[in-house]
This record gives structure tokens, sequence and C-alpha cells, in this order.
């Protein structure tokens, strides 16, 4: 009994404590055997929130199948821009959480809970769950999304501006309502890492509303989302955020 322990408590600890590195082409063959088969068994996903929201991942649909009884480990690899961190929690060693950020791990439903997400949470998140009977994998492509609008002005004519920061997938800009702008303009400029897709319209001068509201259409594989940001043209050096 006590050798079995012990030798559940060595491969915990090889899965989450530092990685080790073999010499020589023979040991690198079954790695990469290896690597190739948990890339076949991975489920790849690709899902773009919206800046602010909260959000919460999850290692499968059927996760919650899963009791605390049967788990051998769960492990939450999160590769982000210029940081690296996981949370893991096994049944023997118990929670584990490197990231200090305020993202937790359910330990029910064994899901990935980020308050408030920023474009500073972009990345991969890979879910590497274990337990009796079978195991899970999943890696998730995060993205997040900022839309701003703001109200300028050029010799006497107001401009409503839209600005959509994004990293990979490019939105659709619209503005509602449909109104007749005489002059309108999109534009898109590298920034570092992001990218910035900027729309100016000029509004007529007789122009009756008092609000104008900016759609960002983003598609995915996870389906489309949409943004929306309300800017009063009423009010000169307004500046909205979402």
């Amino acid at each position: 009994m006590v050798n079995s322990w012990i030798l559940t408590l060595a491969v915990l600890l090889s899965i989450f404590g530092p990685g080790c590195h073999t010499k020589g082409d023979q040991d690198n063959v079954p790695h990469k055997n290896q690597d190739a088969a948990i890339e076949k068994l991975t489920v790849f996903k690709e899902q773009t929130f919206v800046a602010g929201s909260d959000v919460t991942l999850w290692c499968a649909d059927n996760v919650t199948d899963v009791k605390w009884k049967e788990l051998i480990f769960i492990k939450w690899n999160i590769s982000m821009q210029g940081k690296k961190c996981y949370l893991g929690l096994s049944s023997e060693l118990g929670p584990n959480n490197t990231c200090k950020d305020g993202k937790r791990l359910n330990h029910t439903s064994f899901s990935l809970f980020i308050p408030k997400i920023s474009m500073q949470d972009e990345g991969f998140y890979l879910c590497d769950l274990s337990y009796k009977g079978g195991s899970k994998t999943v890696n998730i492509s995060v993205s997040v999304n900022r839309l701003e609008t703001q109200l300028d002005s050029e010799n006497g004519q107001r401009i409503a501006v839209c600005k959509a920061t994004y990293k990979d997938t490019a939105p659709t800009l619209h503005w509602e309502p449909a109104l007749n702008f005489s002059f309108t303009n999109t534009s898109v400029n590298e920034v570092g890492t992001f990218f910035i897709m900027e729309n100016h319209v000029h509004l007529p001068d007789d122009v009756i509303i008092s609000t104008l509201t900016c759609v960002a259409s983003y598609t995915s594989v996870s389906g489309s989302v949409q943004q929306k940001s309300t800017l009063d043209v009423t009010t000169q050096g307004e500046h909205t955020v979402f």
C-alpha cells in the first residue's frame, strides 16, 4: 500500500513539477510519438470575449460527470503575452496556483474562472484532466476585443469615431441607427501585438439624434460575437470605452 502511494505521488510530481529533458535520438523518439498522440486526442477551440466580462472556460462539455473521488489530477496550463502560469488540482497534492492574478479553478466543475477579462489575458489555455476511467484534453485559444467611441471636431464639423482593438480576427464596424453620412473612412493600424481599426463618420449639421451606437461584429469558430459602444453626439469630447 505504501509503495502504491509513493508511485502515485511520484507520477503527480512529474506532472506538476519542472519538466525534464533527455538527450539522444533514442530518447527523443518516444517523446515525439507521445506528443503526436496527445495532439491527436486534444480538442482545439477558439473563443472570443468582450473586455471587462467575467469568463468561464470549460475543460470538456460533460466534465461535470467526473466526481471528486474519481479525480486523479487536473491542470490548466496558460500561456499569455509575456507570462506563463498554471492552476492545478489533484486528489493527493491538493490545489496549486502560480498565476496569482485572480484566475480561479472550480473544484467541482474543474472549470477556469477569469474575472473581468482583459487583452492581457489573451493566449492559449490548455486543460489536461485525468480521472479513473479516462482523460480529457482541450486547448482553447482566447481572444479579447475592446471597443471605444469618441466625438471629435474638424473645422466645425462633428466627427464620430469608433475604434476597435483586436489581436487576430478583424471585426466589421457599422453605426446604428444607419444615417446618410456625408463622409466615412475606415483604417487599420498595427500597434505592437495588436491591431486598431478606426471608423470615422462626418455627422450632418441637421442630424437630430442625440446618440449613435457603434457595433463591432466578430466571427470565430465558436460563433459570432457583437460588441457595442454608444456615443453622445451632443457633447464634444465624449469618450466611451467597452
